[in-house]
């Protein structure tokens, strides 16, 4: 576990590492097997009741998510988000081995992250998850998989999702204008997706993202109480930033003994354990900081366990996740 000191300029800026991300509210959950859903203004677990709104204040009766179908067959919301079964380059092929992918080498370059919002209980995911593995020994890239729980009624209780991991790919939806959630769905740094991503758009994407003008640089240090990290603006970073550590377990296999997956063994790659919310930075001068370790490992966080800082935009001052600014792996 690490905990983090933060500093603007001279002020000191509130942050610490928490043991568990605190729910900060969620919109529509999963369908039941009945097919019956969870409004976008029902309570219950992840969820809030009516009247109730989220962090960035919007009524959570507007452009609910729909996280799960009727049908639990398909993989996705909808016919617009099912993945598309004509094969090549573009789509997941039905080998869960996908072809190795090349990019340029920017080994010394901020990492790009990769997100995979997937779930053991879903038959489509397996192809996304293998082709994720291929870019952990990648240079440049952080890949990360988040685990969602809305397939867990199919008769397999993902043992890595959180309502937290679903309410993250819930608001990416709303930052994108979109009212479903399926899986699998990459995103690259925290703005570029496409359905049914396939390795050359996949690294297409990733490149684009390297290759994009940096907003921030990022300068380390080692410092008696830890590793000394100050982000420095480049330019306008157009409203507020969020610091976030997140912790991950590098590789995890699997054996489902139930729901779509029956019978099959899949290897996990940086599975996500937790996500939290360490500060929150106006981007108008450099912002220090001091990362330590805190605490021996546990159940929650074994010892293999990694970390990494995501700094990332938060748009419009709704609390929606917007670009990546920088990821900076801790281990």
């Amino acid at each position: 576990m690490l905990a983090a000191l933060a500093a603007l300029c001279r002020n000191t800026l509130a942050a610490a590492a928490l043991c568990g991300l605190t729910a900060l509210g969620g919109m529509a959950a999963a369908q039941g097997p009945e097919g019956g859903g969870r409004g976008a203004g029902d309570g219950g677990p992840g969820g809030m009741g009516a009247g109730q709104h989220d962090r960035g204040g919007a009524a959570q009766g507007d452009a609910p998510v729909i996280s799960a179908p009727r049908d639990p067959g398909r993989s996705a919301p909808s016919s617009a988000y099912a993945p598309t079964e004509l094969g090549g380059v573009n789509s997941f092929a039905a080998s869960d081995t996908p072809p190795t992918m090349d990019s340029f080498g920017f080994a010394d370059a901020i990492p790009v992250v990769v997100e995979l919002f997937t779930s053991q209980g879903c038959s489509s995911c397996p192809p996304a998850d293998a082709m994720l593995a291929t870019l952990s020994g990648e240079p440049g890239i952080l890949p990360l998989s988040f685990h969602v729980d809305y397939w867990d009624y199919l008769g397999w209780a993902d043992s890595f999702a959180r309502p937290e991991f679903t309410a993250r790919q819930e608001r990416y939806a709303r930052a994108a204008g979109e009212h479903a959630v399926y899986t699998p769905q990459l995103i690259v740094g925290g703005v570029d997706t496409a359905v049914s991503l396939g390795p050359a758009q996949l690294m297409a994407l990733i490149d684009a993202n390297r290759l994009a003008p940096a907003m921030v640089s990022v300068q380390r240090e080692a410092g008696a109480r830890g590793q000394v990290i100050e982000l420095t603006p480049l330019s306008d970073l157009g409203g507020g930033v969020e610091i976030l550590l997140v912790r991950y377990a590098p590789e995890r296999a699997v054996e489902m003994t139930a729901g779509e997956n029956r019978g099959r063994v899949v290897t996990y790659t940086n599975v996500v354990l937790s996500l939290d919310r360490l500060a929150e930075w106006d981007g108008a001068a450099p912002l220090r900081m001091t990362v330590s370790p805190d605490g021996p490992a546990d159940d929650s966080f074994p010892t293999d366990t990694r970390h990494a800082l995501l700094v990332q935009k938060e748009l419009g001052g709704h609390g929606l996740p917007g670009p990546i600014l920088a990821a900076i792996p801790l281990d």
